[in-house]
C-alpha cells in the first residue's frame, strides 16, 4: 500500500510537472518535467539503496561463513526478501563469530575430531584435496594407500617395475648398467600404486571423481545457563558456528541441545537452508540464563542414537562444569552405548570455575579450552 501511494504520488507530481499544456513553453514544460523525473530517480535510487544495503551485508556474511549460498536464497518465488532471513541482525553476529573462529584453532580441530566412520565413502565427483599441512582432515591420492593401479610411472621403486625393464636386467652388462642408472635417478618405468589416504588437506578449484566424506554425525548438548554469561557464551555459540560450517562443508548431519534448568532444552538441527537459518539466527542473539539440568538433553541424545540416521554420531558436551552429577540410571546407558555402539563422549570444559569430577563420569575424553584465558581478556562479549 505504501509504495502504491508513493507511486501516485510521484503519478501527481508528473501531471503537476506537465500543467495544463497551454500556459508554458514547451521548452519550459520539459526542464520542469526533466527536473522532476530526475528527482523521483534519485529518491527511488535511495530507497534501493537503503533497501539492500543490509541485505548485501549480510549475503556477504553468509558467503564468507558457508563458501556458498545455495540452500539459503530459495523463497516462494526465488530469492525472497519478504521472509526476512536477509534482514536478520543475527548476520551481524554471525559474521563477528566466524571472525572471532579465525582465532580459535582448537575449537575447529575439535569439531574434525567429533563423528565416527570413515571419510572414504562411494565415489563421487567433487572438489579435489591435495595433501598440506595444518589444514584440515581431508581425504587425497597417495602412494602411502597403494590399493590400486593407476597407471605407469617413474620412479625408483624396484617392486612395481613393468616386465619390459627387468628384461634389461637379464641382457648384456651394459643394459643392466642401464637399469641400474634409471634406478639412481628414479626414472625407471614402473606401475603407478596408490589409493584414498586420510591425511590434513587442502580442497582445490577444479573437480575429480573422489570417495564422499562418511563421518558420522554430531550431537551437541550446550550449556546455557546464567553461569555461561559473557565471554563462556561468546566461545559457546563461536563453536555452534563451527559445527554448522563443517557439517555444512562435509555433508554431515549436526544436531545441537541447547539446555538450562530443569525440563528447558532447546532443539537446533544444523542446516544451511532458509528455515534453519531462521532458527540458528535466533539462537546466536539469545542470551544465557536459568540453572543447570544436564540429564534431560543427555537422555534425548541417547534416544536420538537409536535412529539409524544417527546412530554413528559422537556426542559433545559444552558446559562451564557447573553441573549437578547425572542420574545413575543415566551414566549407566551412557556406559552401554559406549561400549555397545562405540559412542565417545567429547567433554569441552570453557572456563575456569566448574570442575572434571562430574565430567569424568560422563565423557570419554575431556578437552580444556586452553585459550579462555585470552578470550576472557578481549572483550567480554561480542553483545
Amino acid at each position: 500500500e505504501d509504495q502504491d501511494q508513493e507511486s501516485d504520488n510521484m503519478d501527481m507530481s508528473l501531471e503537476e510537472a506537465m500543467g495544463d499544456g497551454q500556459q508554458e513553453p514547451n521548452s519550459d514544460k520539459q526542464n520542469k518535467m526533466a527536473e522532476m523525473a530526475k528527482e523521483i530517480a534519485e529518491k527511488l535510487m535511495e530507497d534501493f539503496k537503503e533497501q539492500w544495503e543490509p541485505v548485501k551485508e549480510n549475503l556477504e556474511a553468509a558467503e564468507k561463513a558457508f563458501r556458498g549460498l545455495d540452500g539459503l536464497l530459495d523463497g516462494p518465488k526465488g530469492f525472497d526478501l519478504t521472509q526476512g532471513l536477509w534482514t536478520d541482525r543475527g548476520w551481524r553476529d554471525l559474521d563477528q563469530l566466524r571472525r572471532k573462529l579465525q582465532d580459535l584453532k582448537e575449537l575447529r580441530e575439535l569439531v574434525r575430531e567429533l563423528g565416527r566412520g570413515s571419510g572414504k565413502g562411494p565415489l563421487v565427483r567433487a572438489r579435489a584435496q591435495v595433501s598440506r599441512a595444518r589444514k584440515p582432515i581431508g581425504v587425497v591420492r597417495s602412494p602411502v594407500e597403494p590399493s590400486e593401479t593407476r597407471g605407469l610411472t617413474r620412479s625408483g621403486d624396484l617392486s612395481l617395475m613393468v616386465p619390459s625393464e627387468a628384461a634389461l636386467l637379464a641382457g648384456p652388462k651394459y643394459t643392466r648398467m642401464l637399469v641400474r642408472r634409471r634406478f639412481l635417478e628414479r626414472t625407471l618405468l614402473t606401475y603407478e600404486r596408490s589409493g584414498w589416504y586420510e591425511e590434513t588437506s587442502r580442497v582445490l578449484d577444479r573437480t575429480e571423481v573422489r570417495p564422499s566424506a562418511t563421518r558420522g554425525p554430531i550431537i551437541v548438548c550446550l550449556d546455557t545457563s546464567g553461569s555461561m554469561m559473557g565471554a563462556r557464551e561468546v566461545v559457546a555459540k563461536a563453536l555452534v558456528l563451527e559445527c554448522l560450517r563443517q557439517a555444512h562443508q562435509q555433508m554431515r548431519p549436526c544436531f545441537v541441545y541447547a539446555f538450562s534448568g530443569p525440563g528447558d532444552v532447546q532443539e537446533l538441527e544444523l542446516k544451511v537452508d532458509a528455515a534453519s537459518m531462521q532458527k540458528m539466527l535466533l539462537f546466536l542473539r539469545m542470551s544465557f540464563n536459568g540453572g543447570t539440568d544436564v540429564d534431560e538433553p543427555l537422555w534425548r541424545s541417547l534416544r536420538r542414537l537409536k535412529e539409524a540416521e544417527w546412530s554413528d554420531a559422537d556426542m559433545l558436551l559444552v558446559t562451564d562444569g557447573e553441573i549437578q552429577p547425572p542420574n545413575v540410571e543415566l551414566v549407566g546407558s551412557l556406559n552401554a552405548a559406549k561400549e555397545e555402539l562405540g559412542l565417545k563422549v567429547h567433554g569441552l570444559l570453557v572456563g575456569d570455575a566448574g570442575s572434571r569430577g562430574v565430567m569424568e563420569t560422563i565423557c570419554t575424553q575431556i578437552h580444556e579450552f586452553k585459550a579462555w584465558d585470552t578470550v576472557k581478556k578481549e572483550n567480554s562479549s561480542l553483545y
